[in-house]
This record gives structure tokens, sequence and C-alpha cells, in this order.
């Protein structure tokens, strides 16, 4: 059975018709470093050809790079096709020849009398380096462009394989917060977790790789996606707590800093997980895997349009009506506070725009727990717009964005927005 990680392909393009493919010795050594050698003597289009094999060391003879310089082709590099190292076999050995064709482009070169030990060294001191450059620093785990390259084999080559695309919900507002360096723990903590989980749960097969920042791939067989995905979530939230400061955990949330002096409650980190399997559709290419994922991803998240209006100027609460209707919400305002918990119940909105100045924070909490049931239920999000101060009173009581008046229309519009899509 084939596996989910590819072997090392070294493609050497000559004009001879003999080839490093035809050397058993080295084919023997090769296959000990989980490497294979293909070889052509078509010497044109080398673009489909390096697309076809996907290459991580293009070996290719003197007199072939000579005839194709100038042409982008022999160097032809692309994010569907992985880097390679270009490595010339030449003849002779002089200095100004070596010089000459690492300024062409050539990344190493080799002679054509080098022995087949020789030849074998050189092929894993190349791969090696590669695979060291390509790691991500913080992490170690291969960057984009090996990840790239696996799903492009798991689609050409394997009938079952399945993706996971890992992103860690509250990250920027996390990063703001506690600072770069405290960021940079956390992406390190996710990526010990989630290989300690593949490793925990004995998934088969398994391949780990860091896109960037706090965005990871995961590929498995398929029967093994979902015990993956729930054991991921699961470790997360359990090894969390050693990220935070204690007030801010046993809170269960940040209180993060907008412009206009808007403050807003941001749940702890969690992991955003989504999902495709190759039984989904047909991939056109390892991008448009990814973009399925995310698209998976994003299709799970909550899109609830209804925004109820609590607000007692009657000709500003219309305008805002008017306004958030526009922008494709459905928009309702509100008869009045005595009746709000029943209009929630009724209505069902995402967003509650609740105008508190009248309110005061010490009628505002009971309020709160009345409304705690729809925000379990449906995810009801409670957005203040008050003259009265201390933002910390009612984002304790239970609200999850105070705006100061007076605002502008488009700061509220931008939170109404983000709530719309914001996990707690």
């Amino acid at each position: 059975m084939v596996g989910l990680i590819p072997r090392s392909i070294i493609l050497h393009i000559t004009k001879s018709k003999t080839s490093f493919a035809d050397n058993v010795e080295l084919i023997k050594e090769c296959e000990v470093g989980n490497i294979t050698i293909v070889s052509t003597n078509e010497t044109k289009n080398l673009r489909q050809i390096i697309r076809k094999h996907r290459p991580e060391i293009l070996l290719i003879d003197h007199d072939v790079f000579i005839d194709n310089l100038g042409d982008e082709e022999v160097c032809y590099r692309s994010k569907s096709c992985q880097p390679f190292k270009l490595v010339l076999m030449k003849p002779g050995k002089s200095k100004e020849e070596v010089f000459d064709c690492l300024r062409q482009g050539a990344d190493e070169t080799v002679s054509e009398d080098i022995s087949t030990e020789e030849m074998f060294l050189k092929f894993y001191s190349i791969l090696r380096r590669k695979d060291i450059l390509e790691q991500n620093q913080l992490t170690s785990l291969p960057a984009i462009n090996r990840s790239y390259t696996v799903l492009e084999h798991c689609r050409n080559n394997l009938s079952d394989w399945a993706v996971a695309h890992i992103d860690i919900l509250h990250f920027q507002s996390y990063s703001v917060m506690y600072g770069v360096a405290q960021a940079d723990k956390a992406i390190y903590e996710t990526s010990k977790i989630i290989n300690e989980t593949l490793k925990q749960i004995s998934a088969p097969e398994f391949y780990i790789g860091h896109l960037g920042r706090d965005n990871f791939l995961v590929i498995s067989r398929t029967d093994s996606l979902e015990l993956i995905v729930h054991s991921l979530r699961s470790n997360f939230y359990n090894a969390v707590k050693k990220l935070y400061k204690k007030d801010d955990y046993d809170n269960g949330y940040i209180i993060s800093s907008a412009p206009h002096m808007v403050r807003r409650k941001e749940g702890l980190l969690e992991l955003n997980i989504g999902t495709c399997v190759n039984i989904d559709r047909n991939f056109l290419s390892g991008t448009d895997i990814i973009e399925q994922t995310v698209r998976n991803k994003n299709e799970n998240e909550e899109k609830n349009k209804r925004v109820l209006i609590m607000e007692d100027d009657f000709d500003f609460a219309d305008l805002l009506e008017e306004t958030l209707s526009r922008e494709g919400n459905i928009a309702k305002v509100s008869s009045g506070l005595e009746n709000i918990v029943t209009e929630v119940e009724d209505f069902r909105p995402r967003t509650l725009i609740l105008e508190a100045s009248k309110l005061g924070p010490q009628n505002f909490t009971p309020l709160c727990d009345n409304l705690q049931r729809f925000k379990d239920e449906f995810g009801l999000r409670i957005l203040v717009a008050t003259n009265v101060p201390g933002y910390q009173n009612f984002l304790a009581s239970g609200a999850d964005v105070y705006i100061p008046k007076p605002y502008d229309l488009e700061t509220l519009l931008k939170e109404v927005r983000r709530l719309r899509y914001a996990k707690y």
C-alpha cells in the first residue's frame, strides 16, 4: 500500500541513453533512504515534466542545462510544485566552471565521474538540508511547500485520505493581550498537542504540517479522522489553562480593546477545525483541498442574521433598523425593556443591541441572568451601547461588547458584523 508520505523524487534529465536510474547499486542505496530516481531523455517541455514528477532534486546534464539557458522552465518553481534543488552534472572540475554554473542558477554541481557512494551521500545531504530549511523555525514541523507536496501525492496516488485544517480561535486578541512571545508559546504548545495526540491515539499513518502562524494541517487515513478531531479538541481544552493568567482563565474570557473605546469579551483559545476527505469530490490541486476544508469550516459557523434593537431614541432606532437591513441583516426594533426577554425568545436574534444608559449596571445583571439561557440555546450576543462608564461591570455581568456613547454608526455596524461570526 502506498503511504501518506511520498518518497523523495530525484529527476535526472539527460540526453544520454544511460542514466543514474540504471545504476543498480545506487538504486539500492536510495531505496534505503526512501528515495526514488527517475530519468528522462525528454528535454523539451521541462515545466510539464517537473510538474508531473514533482522532484525534490532536479539532476540535469550540463549540455541540457546549456541548451535551456535563459529558459525559465529549467528553474521552474511554483506553490503547486515545491521548490527543488537544481543539481548540475558537469564535465570537469575547474573552479571557474563550478562558479559559472552556480551563477547561472544551479544550487549544487557534481562531477560526471563521481562514485555511487559519493552520489548517494550527496543526494542524502541535499535532501536533509532541504528538509531543515523547509521546516517552520518555531515548531520544527514541515512548512507550506512540503505540505503541498504531500497533498498532491495523496490526491494523485491514494484512494483513502482525509485532511483536517486547524487554526486557533481568538488567537489575534490573545496575541495583543499577552504579547508576541506568549503567542509564539501558544503556537508551539499547539504543535506539541497535535503531535502527541496523534501518537496517543495510535493513528496508523499521519502527517502534520505548519502552514504558517496559527494554521496547521493534519493528513490521515479516513477512518482515523473523527477520532483525531475529537481528541485534538479535548486535549487542547485540557491544556489551555497554562497559557493564561489565573484570573483570565477563571473568568473564561479576556477583554480586548478596539478603536473608539470599544471593549470586547473574547473567549479562551480553542481549536477551529475544518475537514474534508477524498470522496467529497474530485480535487484539482493541493490548494483546492485546503480551500475546501476552510469552506467546510466556515459553513459550520453560526450565520444568524437577526438583530434586535432596544433603543430609547425611536428615530435612531428606526435608522439602525434601516441601516442594518440594508447590510443584509434581519433587523427589528424592540417594543421596550419590559418585553425584551419575550421578544428575544420569539425572534431568536444573533445580536441584541441594548441601550443601557437608563438601565445602569445594577439592573443590567439580572436582565443578563434572564437572557443567559438564550446564549446557550442559540448563541445570543449582547452589545451594550451606553453613556454609563465602567465597561468592566457590563462585560462581567454578561455583555459581549461595550460601546460608549456617543459613537459613530460604522463602529456599531462593525461590531454587529463581528458578533455574527463570533464563537465563545
